[in-house]
């Protein structure tokens, strides 16, 4: 074989052989895109299978989960739309239980009694949708502290029968510097309709009466 023949045969060979690595990349390219394609296709089926196991039921809980300074009266709540609440259990950190009632209708959860100040608590709430199907909810949050709150006692205690015009007191057992606003976050209602009105007789002590006794006037001598 001659120099030139020899030269024609490796640049054949080199042709050839860069034609061989040009289709296996191409191969190659149209494996991964055709794999690409299952990989998507098997997504969305996995996506469609685990929307139609998802429960429909809808769990609300308050304060909202980290919030810190929340209330102590009344502020814990657990609510659910399209479902109805199984279980409901709400804890301190330290792992005591907290009493609470599920209401009737089985829409909504809250604590019986009130919270302590100064104090983390976690909930964890369960609800069912009406195919049975389950959904789950927790929130942590921690209560105002003593320096920013105030706690009120009232009297006549709840239940007891007093005489007409008796006021209702209330003691609270820090002084009170936004008296307006105190006042209006208080309300305070008579069965007989009568208009109730409040009295400070101290930075501590807030008195409601009504406006009027509803007693006759003394006949004139």
């Amino acid at each position: 074989m001659t120099d030139s023949n020899r030269r024609k045969g490796l640049r054949a060979a080199s042709v050839l052989l860069g034609g061989v690595l040009v289709l296996s990349a191409c191969s190659g390219g149209d494996s991964e895109a055709s794999s690409g394609g299952g990989d998507s296709t098997s997504q969305a089926k996995v996506d469609e299978a685990a929307a139609k196991k998802a429960s429909e039921a809808q769990i609300k809980i308050t304060p909202k989960d980290g919030s810190d300074n929340a209330s102590i009266n009344n502020a814990a709540k657990v609510t659910v739309s399209k479902g109805t609440l199984t279980d409901v259990t709400m804890k301190t950190a330290a792992g005591t239980a907290v009493a609470g009632r599920i209401s009737a209708d089985k829409k909504s959860w809250s604590p019986t009694g009130q919270l302590e100040r100064s104090t983390s608590y976690k909930i964890t709430a369960t609800a069912d949708d009406s195919a049975g199907r389950t959904a789950h909810e927790n929130a942590s949050f921690t209560t105002v502290s003593p320096a920013n709150s105030f706690i009120g006692n009232f009297t006549p205690e709840d239940g007891s029968t007093v005489g007409v015009g008796m006021p209702v007191s209330i003691n609270f057992d820090k002084a009170i510097t936004d008296k307006a606003a105190v006042q209006k976050g208080i309300t305070v209602s008579s069965s007989s309709g009568q208009e109730v009105v409040g009295h400070w007789f101290s930075a501590n002590r807030l008195d409601f009466r009504p406006r009027t006794t509803g007693r006759a006037a003394p006949p004139s001598p």
